[in-house]
């Protein structure tokens, strides 16, 4: 671990090797041996992402997965251009989920006609935020971050279902559809 504080190149490799642990590949027993290790890199991944570096996103991604948030440290975006997709809880329509440059709204996507149907998303209130999701964001907004922060309080709040107009927590639907089995 002391070359990942000196060195881009460990982060990354280190960063990659923690994602990747909980895997079909039978890796998820070596977790158990490497606490310490992994304690030791999320505290220099922590203090790298204070300094504001170029590679944060993937920083704070690798950070993620030493606090074996392996789901969201796969799947989040820089908030640009993301796409979530999601089935409605209560109708079962597919809908898709945007964070980025072109809105943040919920939508029907049709492959003529692109998002249809669109309903702004409704941020959750930072000081509402718990669990990962205020972690998050609280990092987000400690390190400067202010899009990361904005795209994460859209991904932990609330989308309308274009088809039946109900409401529900998208981080939660997206979590559920889309968590692998550990």
């Amino acid at each position: 671990m002391p070359l990942a504080s000196h060195s881009a190149r460990a982060r990354g490799l280190a960063g990659l090797i923690v994602m990747c642990v909980p895997s079909p590949h039978g890796c998820d027993d070596l977790l158990p041996g490497c606490a310490h290790a992994i304690r030791t890199f999320r505290e220099i991944l922590d203090r790298h992402l204070r300094s504001r570096p170029d590679d944060y996103l993937a920083s704070f991604r690798f950070l993620l997965a030493t606090e074996q948030q392996y789901h969201w440290s796969a799947v989040l975006g820089d908030f640009s251009d993301d796409f979530y997709g999601v089935a409605c809880p209560h109708c079962a329509v597919d809908v898709t989920i945007a964070i980025g440059a072109y809105g943040r709204y919920s939508a029907i996507r049709d492959w003529h006609l692109g998002d249809v149907d669109r309903r702004e998303l409704r941020p959750a209130d930072p000081a509402a935020l718990s669990g990962v999701g205020r972690r998050m964001h609280e990092t987000a907004v400690r390190d400067g971050q202010g899009s990361l922060a904005d795209g994460i309080a859209h991904l932990f709040g609330h989308a309308e279902c274009p088809h039946c107009a109900s409401v529900f927590n998208v981080a939660e639907e997206y979590t559920s559809a889309n968590r692998p089995v550990m």
